[in-house]
């Protein structure tokens, strides 16, 4: 159980999701600004009443949906997580502690990319889930209509456990359309925010914001495609930052976002052409904890 500190800062971040989607920031300056302490988050966010606004916090609390709240002071709470800076005050889960420890306990792969993916890059997404999936590996992932609902799907399809992590409440089906997805994901695996019970609708920053989640509870995060400089980019920066492995899926040079995935493999990203690739990665980690 989250102690009352951390889910009034939870509450507090909720609160001010529309003073921080007003402000002008880069992917760097966001993470920088939640990592601030109450009072100068409070300042920068450029609230008119912040003494009032910190005196009628409704700190949230578990729910039938939602009733696993981890705070940094929880031992459950994911070593990597509690490493970053701008670390959430608090991880809200729509499964039981037992369960998410049993789907984090297991090597966990993030596959991220493109919104509007290609065939070939769809494909390439999907048969990793699915294998990866198979091979009793967690495959960890955002909420879109691109390539990272495309890992879900696949996962599933191959009685896999995925993890969602989500821009809005972990309960909250977001994008709408995904509905369905969202229910088998619930049922087989789970979603995570640090974000509260019923918040919604999720503004801009909080997609950037649950990148950093993503990059934390991976072991690998592979890239797959991009169209430019985008979220999942800053996902492999911060994973990598984090100690995790990077691979890519390697893309025609001459692709819209073909450069960045060039740069992440001149920087020591692992090229990837399947789930096997993969697997040796995860496995060549395990040999260096043992060894170490």
């Amino acid at each position: 159980m989250a102690c009352p500190a951390c889910r009034r800062r939870s509450a507090l971040i909720a609160a001010l999701a529309p003073a921080i989607s007003r402000l002008s920031f880069t992917r760097e300056g966001l993470l920088a600004l939640l990592a601030l302490p109450n009072a100068r988050l409070l300042r920068a966010a450029k609230v008119e009443d912040p003494r009032g606004l910190w005196r009628d916090l409704q700190p949230p609390l578990p729910t039938e949906s939602v009733p696993t709240a981890l705070c940094r002071h929880d031992p459950d709470y994911p070593l990597a997580l509690a490493q970053l800076p701008c670390a959430p005050a608090v991880l809200y889960a729509s499964c039981t502690i037992e369960r998410l420890r049993e789907l984090l306990a297991a090597p966990t792969v993030a596959i991220v990319g493109s919104l509007q993916p290609t065939d070939y890059a769809r494909q390439v997404s999907s048969a990793l889930a699915h294998d990866l999936a198979g091979a009793g590996i967690t495959v960890l992932s955002g909420m879109n209509t691109g390539l990272e609902g495309t890992a879900h799907k696949s996962a599933l399809h191959a009685h896999g456990h995925p993890v969602a992590v989500m821009p809005a409440g972990p309960e909250i089906p977001y994008p709408g359309r995904l509905e369905d997805l969202h229910r088998h994901i619930l049922s087989r695996g789970a979603a995570v925010s640090e974000l509260p019970p019923r918040f919604s609708p999720p503004r801009r920053w909080c997609f950037i914001a649950s990148q950093r989640i993503i990059a934390a509870l991976a072991s690998v995060v592979v890239v797959v495609e991009v169209g430019g400089p985008t979220c999942a980019l800053l996902t492999a920066q911060i994973a990598a930052d984090l100690g995790a492995d990077i691979a890519v899926v390697p893309g025609r040079v001459t692709d819209p976002g073909g450069r960045w995935l060039f740069e992440l493999l001149r920087d020591g990203a692992h090229p990837v052409a399947c789930a096997q690739d993969v697997l040796e990665l995860i496995r060549g980690e395990e040999a260096r904890t043992i060894a170490a």
